[in-house]
């Protein structure tokens, strides 16, 4: 049916009505029959026709914002919002842009768009976007020394008792490194070979550091960021440490060994030092992550580490260079680089390089011992070297842990120091 023929349906029943009044309405006299049928006719015809107008629009607008509704709460249910609004909240102006963020969290290994924006918020930023674009700029010379003092700074409280446990450790070896008849020269001589024998194996590892691409280049400067932060590890940081790790070849699936039968072990990314190798305290920051999963799952851990540190400063920042950090490998897992260390540094292939062992308490103890004697000759020294010492020592010789300060897109050589002690104290460790 057509709506002329509505129209003109409707028209003739209101003037049937007129003409055919009841009996009782025809004792009312009607003074302007002309006026009477022309309100009786034109307005309920009008009044019909605007309110079939109306209702048809209304029925085309409420449909298409249906339409509209369904599309973009369909788009923000499947990154993890309830409906649009939600998304709108969180700082996404349209659909496209919603998803093109949620394409680049799954690509991070994140459950939903919803999670890490939620990640991103408790870090200071408004979503997810705005953090990937705010940390993933380059960090320039200029930047690195505010990268490296905010990290520092941030974890002061834990590099305070980090510090104070190394000045116990500068006392127990400082002293008695250099004589002949001590635990830790003893120690000394017999690691020396192998930090001289392994320090070398890291260098490839650097000059891949120095030739990562753009991407991963990327995700050095968000780890670099996130320390700066003080933030704890999440996905992004795990993602970023692994793929950085895939890139250098550090990361397998049954774990990596650099040197010794060390088939499980770490590497890291840190900030600090003050440009290499100095006398003194010299503290640093990093995350460190196993070479190999446990359950599908990576361990971490954050670590401060304070006496001699092989960590790119700002006075290692080469000309042209746009970044610098510390790369590191150890024996074992990220979550048990805890306790009194000793370094030996030196350079191959033009790097700085370290080799450092984190002592076993035992043989902690025994140094104490050692420097409490005040005085050594040959028969207290071979009363100290038990067999079950001796034999941990060289155990424990084989397997360095091997770090380097890497600046790219070059690096300088800072120059070589000898054995030094120091103190590793893991702030936070976990699996994700």
């Amino acid at each position: 049916m057509t709506n002329s023929y509505k129209s003109a349906l409707l028209f003739a029943s209101a003037f049937a009505v007129v003409l055919t009044a009841s009996p009782a309405s025809a004792r009312f006299k009607i003074k302007n029959p002309v006026k009477a049928v022309t309100n009786a006719v034109v307005k309920p015809v009008t009044n019909t026709a605007n309110n079939v107008v109306n209702t048809v629009t209304n029925t085309t607008t409420t449909l298409a914002n249906n339409v509209a509704n369904t599309a973009t709460d369909t788009a923000a249910q499947g990154v993890g919002y309830a409906n649009f609004a939600a998304a709108q909240a969180k700082g996404y102006a349209n659909t496209e842009l919603l998803e093109a963020a949620n394409v680049e969290a799954k690509a991070y290994k994140w459950s939903s768009l919803a999670a890490a924006d939620t990640a991103s918020a408790a870090m200071g930023f408004k979503n997810y976007a705005e953090r990937m674009d705010a940390d993933s700029l380059p960090v320039g010379a200029a930047e690195y020394s505010v990268v490296r003092t905010a990290a520092l700074n941030n974890y002061r409280p834990a590099l305070s008792e980090a510090s104070a446990k190394y000045e116990v450790a500068r006392k127990n070896l400082v002293p008695v490194l250099a004589q002949g008849y001590s635990v830790a020269n003893y120690v000394a001589n017999t690691c020396k070979a192998g930090a001289t024998n392994n320090w070398g194996k890291i260098t490839p590892f650097v000059n891949k550091a120095k030739a990562l691409d753009a991407k991963t280049q990327d995700a050095v400067f968000r780890l670099l960021r996130t320390l700066a932060r003080g933030s704890k590890p999440d996905q992004q940081t795990a993602t970023d440490m692994l793929a950085v790790g895939q890139a250098l070849g550090m990361v397998s699936a049954n774990g990596f060994a650099l040197v010794g039968n060390a088939y499980q072990s770490n590497f890291s990314i840190s900030v600090g030092g003050s440009g290499g190798w100095v006398a003194g305290v010299n503290s640093s920051v990093g995350f460190a992550m196993d070479t190999f999963p446990t359950n599908g799952k990576y361990g971490m851990a954050i670590a401060v580490s304070t006496g001699v540190q092989v960590a790119a400063g700002t006075s290692a920042l080469a000309p042209g260079a746009t970044i610098g950090f510390g790369l590191g490998w150890g024996p074992g897992s990220a979550a048990g680089a805890e306790g009194q260390t000793l370094t030996a540094g030196g350079e191959a292939g033009g790097i700085d390089v370290a080799a450092q062992w984190t002592l076993p308490p035992s043989l902690v103890q025994v140094l104490a011992t050692d420097v409490a004697r005040n005085g050594f000759d040959v028969n207290s020294l071979k009363d100290a070297l038990t067999s079950s010492i001796t034999d941990g020592i060289t155990t424990m010789c084989q397997a360095p842990g091997i770090s380097a300060g890497v600046s790219l897109p070059t690096s300088a050589n800072l120059g070589n120091v000898t054995f030094s002690p120091g103190y590793t104290h893991v702030v936070w460790k976990g699996s994700i």
